[in-house]
């Protein structure tokens, strides 16, 4: 190829020897964006012209070059945690958001609450195309959702007994949102991690929190010592009515005794009188004698004939 300059100089260019160039850099872009590497916790969604056509797991992977194909990766095999409240630095916690943290409970009280939403995205089609910028919408649906359970309970169950309870009902609603908006996210867990009041009443707060645990103990005592004595008790009063059925059946039985034992007596009266007047005399004192200790013997006029006896000692 001839250039004339304006002088009148003609010039030859060998254009043939650069042809190469255009096409050698057109076949080398085509290369290197028709391979392209999907890591192991990722799955590719290849798109022809803007539209998706498939999905694809890990590994090196082809697809036609630049413009026509393109792809978006999306890691399905890693759970993520989005912190709310509070930020971390290297696994520690470094700070508190306060305004981000305060909510406003039932009672019309202000507590500080940070807690984490950890999910996964187990749709990668849908975390990519059904909403724009998924990741901040789940932010928005998890401090609207968080705020709403806060604001149906009293100050004291949130800062105290119900951190189980809410994190379990913010999971399950968070999760219907998400679904209800197709977002391909799958909610792993909901964790609370802190709940206090106010700088301003953590004073006030203390207290309350002793009052209550005075209270709490309180009442554990009590049950303590109620099952403690109630058995007890129990056992007592059992004991007493076994004796008392022991002594009624031992008082009846000797009546019974008695009652046959006089009866048999007074069958063998009516049989033989004067024998058994003179044996029950002589049982009587039998019984009776060896009591005495000093026997004196009178005659009629009452007048001793007979010294002093000492009949229960010894005998010479």
């Amino acid at each position: 190829m001839r250039i004339r300059l304006p002088d009148g100089q003609i010039i030859d260019i060998p254009i043939l020897r650069y042809l190469w160039v255009p096409f050698a850099a057109l076949a080398l872009l085509a290369v290197s964006t028709s391979v392209y590497q999907v890591d192991a916790n990722e799955e590719g969604l290849v798109l022809r012209f803007g539209r998706h056509i498939e999905t694809v797991g890990p590994g090196l992977q082809f697809k036609l070059p630049y413009p026509i194909d393109s792809v978006i990766k999306v890691p399905t095999r890693r759970v993520d945690v989005e912190q709310f409240g509070y930020r971390t630095r290297d696994g520690v916690r470094s700070s508190i958001m306060e305004e981000e943290a305060s909510m406003l409970t039932g009672d019309l009280n202000i507590v500080l609450a940070g807690f984490d939403v950890q999910f996964s995205r187990e749709q990668p089609d849908d975390f990519a195309f059904n909403v724009h910028n998924p990741v901040d919408t789940l932010r928005d649906i998890s401090q609207s959702v968080m705020r709403e359970i806060m604001g149906d309970r009293a100050s004291i169950p949130i800062l105290t007994i119900g951190r189980s309870e809410i994190q379990l009902r913010a999971r399950q609603i968070i999760q219907d949102y998400v679904d209800r908006f197709d977002m391909g996210i799958r909610i792993n867990e909901v964790n609370l991690i802190f709940t206090s009041p106010p700088q301003q009443v953590q004073g006030a707060f203390n207290d309350l929190n002793k009052a209550e645990q005075d209270a709490v103990r309180f009442l554990e005592e009590a049950s303590r010592e109620y099952q403690e004595r109630v058995p007890r008790a129990r056992g007592q009063a059992e004991r007493v009515v076994l004796e008392a059925e022991g002594f009624l059946e031992r008082r009846v039985r000797t009546a019974r005794g008695e009652a046959d034992r006089f009866t048999t007596m007074l069958e063998a009266y009516s049989q033989a009188p004067e024998i058994t007047r003179n044996r029950l005399y002589l049982e009587k004192m039998e019984q009776q004698l060896p009591r005495i200790q000093e026997v004196i013997v009178v005659d009629e006029d009452l007048r001793s004939i007979l010294p002093l006896l000492n009949l229960g000692g010894s005998h010479q």
